[in-house]
């Protein structure tokens, strides 16, 4: 303890703790992440040389490039090799924050830390906000984009893959016109894990007809602007798609991971629209 004068004859008693001592190759991503985000360095900047660096950070050229590569990896540089390349500051973009997040989710999905009810729970939430948000901010265009993606997805000669896919850009279109990054990132993340994953699992039982039906509901309170019918409209649709996860043995009240749940409910879900067990 260390007792801190002050005014008037007082003493207050701090506690001063140490911080702990970061590597040097943190210390280096640091400085240079610091330099970005307060606008010292901009977009299109050029970083000194690996050596330059070295010699200023008092610091092997390893380190440098170990902190070069974490910032590439975030997309804050891109690294041009060459003797007239360099580390370049990029734009700030979203777009590699969602990739590492959708990477660390998939690794926690992996390794069953996540589950499929905990990946369903947290969509429905993010997505109902997103469609409410979407009702009150998109722009025509915007809509357009979503109206374009339910009316390809009416026709019937569309391959089963091309349909998901249609179904995915539904989803991340409504998700785009809701103005939110802070949104748009986690759900795109979540789409990215489980979406393939799980719309194929219960494929057999999916009925396009009611799924596009669903999503021209979510259009039209978006069109509308009615942003609680939009949401509602949503969570109509998770209810649907919750259903069949049940009936597919995709959820269940022990711990499933969606690779284990996947693995076991192909043939179930081919089974209950008259198939056979998939050979493995």
């Amino acid at each position: 303890m260390v007792k801190w004068a002050m005014a008037e004859g007082q003493e207050s008693e701090i506690a001063f703790v140490p911080l702990p001592v970061r590597p040097p190759a943190d210390q280096v991503r640091l400085t240079i992440l610091e330099a970005i985000v307060s606008g010292k360095l901009e977009p299109g900047d050029r970083l000194p040389s690996e050596h330059e660096q070295a010699r200023a950070f008092k610091v092997g050229r390893s380190v440098v490039r170990e902190a070069l590569r974490s910032l590439a990896q975030l997309g804050l540089i891109s690294v041009v090799p060459g003797r007239h390349g360099g580390s370049f500051v990029n734009r700030l973009d979203a777009g590699p924050v969602e990739r590492s997040l959708r990477e660390a989710m998939d690794l926690l999905v992996h390794f069953e830390a996540v589950t499929i009810a905990e990946l369903v729970e947290a969509r429905r939430a993010i997505e109902g906000m997103c469609a409410s948000l979407s009702a009150l901010r998109r722009t025509d265009n915007e809509l357009a984009a979503i109206r374009e993606t339910i009316e390809s997805a009416q026709d019937d000669s569309l391959s089963n893959d091309g349909w998901l896919d249609l179904d995915i850009q539904f989803h991340r279109a409504v998700a785009h016109s809701a103005h939110n990054r802070a949104l748009i990132v986690p759900l795109a993340a979540l789409h990215g894990v489980a979406q393939p994953r799980l719309n194929q699992a219960i494929l057999p039982l999916l009925s396009r007809a009611r799924v596009n039906s669903q999503h021209r509901a979510v259009f039209d309170a978006i069109s509308a602007r009615e942003p609680e019918a939009a949401r509602l409209a949503v969570e109509r649709h998770l209810d649907y798609l919750e259903s069949l996860y049940r009936k597919g043995g995709l959820l269940s009240r022990r711990r499933r991971s969606v690779a284990g749940a996947v693995a076991t409910s192909g043939w179930r879900a081919a089974r209950e629209s008259g198939g056979d067990r998939p050979r493995r």
